[in-house]
């Protein structure tokens, strides 16, 4: 399904979030605050990663992984469009089997993608396994707005009008942008998903409500001198 949207997947990431997906991106790397090394995981086709290359952390490479191969590929042409020789470095992957040592990275990302990953804990456990102590993990993760008024208007874009105008749009037949609504609403809330990260042994959990509550920006720090990863 992620790879045959591959090729319309920025075109409508931009348009159906009214272009605000690239202002949650920039928040995402400046609350970080972060020196590299940095990964971003579950990283479609690379836009948070190149965003971490261009504003983000000193003194590190930044590395893009996900495990469809189709939005790598779209990921590499974009940074090589945008910069010749290219920024960052991509990698098909697993978030579930990173190929990557422990303790290795400043800070671990995943953009709009977590909820995907089929073994959320496990997801988490392997981000934070290949995160250095100290180190920061920053989660940008969509969500439903707390205020009633706001999210009934909210429920009827994202629920009818978003997967009409997605699937029409990206000539998807298999509905696969029904999909992003329905992963949403089985996904934890914003109080939940933090209570999970402390219980993986994550502190200093901040969580700020972006775009009226519509996304959730999680950055938190795996603690020095402990945890068994």
């Amino acid at each position: 399904m992620f790879g045959r949207i591959a090729g319309s997947y920025d075109l409508l990431n931009h348009l159906l979030s009214l272009n605000r997906d690239r202002a949650w991106r920039r928040a995402a790397v400046d609350r970080a605050g972060v020196r590299g090394p940095v990964l971003d995981v579950c990283s479609g086709t690379g836009d948070l990663a190149r965003e971490w290359a261009a504003r983000g952390p000193d003194g590190g490479a930044v590395v893009g992984a996900d495990f469809c191969p189709e939005m790598v590929q779209a990921a590499v042409r974009k940074d090589r469009t945008e910069a010749p020789g290219g920024r960052v470095r991509y990698v098909v992957a697993d978030t579930r089997r990173l190929p990557f040592g422990s303790g290795r990275f400043g800070a671990v990302s995943a953009a709009f993608g977590i909820r995907n990953v089929s073994d959320l804990r496990g997801g988490l456990r392997e981000m934070i396994r290949v995160l250095r102590p100290g180190g920061r993990l920053v989660i940008l993760e969509f969500t439903l707005p707390g205020n009633p008024l706001f999210r009934g208007v909210y429920l009827f874009y994202f629920l009818l009008l978003l997967p009409l105008l997605g699937n029409l749009l990206s000539g998807s037949g298999d509905n696969a942008y029904g999909y992003l609504p329905r992963s949403v609403l089985r996904f934890p809330g914003r109080d939940r998903l933090g209570e999970i990260l402390r219980e993986e042994g994550l502190v200093e959990v901040r969580v700020e409500d972006l775009s009226l509550g519509i996304v959730n920006l999680f950055v938190a720090v795996r603690p020095r001198g402990g945890g068994g990863f």
